[in-house]
């Protein structure tokens, strides 16, 4: 096939270091098999990660200390947990969370616990 081809020469030219995603997305044969079974590639586009790597640029430039940290704490963890709220709420775990935690709270203040009242009606009636 001709992306096979193209695979071995680019290899051959550029070495391992030059395979890019898309170069592995042919190489691999990815392209081939999402075409075969969808007839497309809508659904192997990459728009999705390369939104979340500008994100994550954004988020480097702009809200961390780049090189002046006193105190050295790695910005991998603070891009990763970002992320991780980021996609919680993106795809709807974070508000199906609280939901039920709003839910619960709720089933424990009306589920007609009255222990703190008992108190004030033993007094009424030890008087």
């Amino acid at each position: 096939m001709l992306a096979d081809e193209y695979f071995r020469k680019w290899i051959a030219l550029a070495g391992y270091d030059g395979v890019t995603n898309y170069v592995h997305m042919l190489g691999a044969g990815h392209v081939r098999y999402y075409l075969r079974k969808w007839r497309n590639l809508n659904r192997f586009s990459n728009q999705g990660w390369e939104n979340y790597n500008k994100l994550v640029a954004q988020f480097w430039h702009h809200r961390t200390t780049k090189g002046g940290d006193r105190y050295n704490r790695s910005k991998t963890l603070q891009i990763a947990r970002w992320i991780q709220r980021l996609m919680l709420w993106r795809t709807g775990v974070a508000q199906r969370f609280f939901a039920e935690l709003e839910m619960q709270q709720g089933d424990i203040n009306n589920d007609g616990d009255t222990s703190y009242d008992t108190d004030s009606d033993d007094d009424d009636n030890n008087c």
